[in-house]
């Protein structure tokens, strides 16, 4: 999806999607909820396919987060914890953002 891009594009687009998801936008999850079932059951290393209306074979977030996450994975501007190695980590990443707005 973005091997054409150069560094910095990719750097610009992931930064900006890694905001989105941290700032509990909704944007890029089913029903732009990120504390759906969804997404909080994944958030932890659960057993099972459990996907409860959204799967990383359909999310373009995740997607767009995972292949990001491998070509920058060298950049030293990001946590480890920042990268999506799997769909665990972005529902553990949605699920943190969720819990810290959800009362703000």
């Amino acid at each position: 999806m973005f091997e054409s891009f150069d560094f910095a594009p990719r750097y610009i687009i992931f930064r900006s999607l890694l905001n989105q998801v941290k700032s509990n936008s909704g944007l890029g999850f089913h029903n732009c909820d990120q504390g759906h079932p969804a997404y909080m059951i994944r958030s932890e290393e659960s057993p099972g396919d459990y996907n409860f209306g959204d799967s990383p074979e359909r999310n373009s977030m995740y997607q767009m987060l995972k292949e990001l996450s491998e070509s920058l994975k060298d950049c030293d501007d990001f946590r480890p914890e920042d990268f999506i190695h799997s769909w665990n980590d972005f529902c553990r990443i949605a699920r943190h953002a969720y819990e810290t707005h959800k009362n703000t």
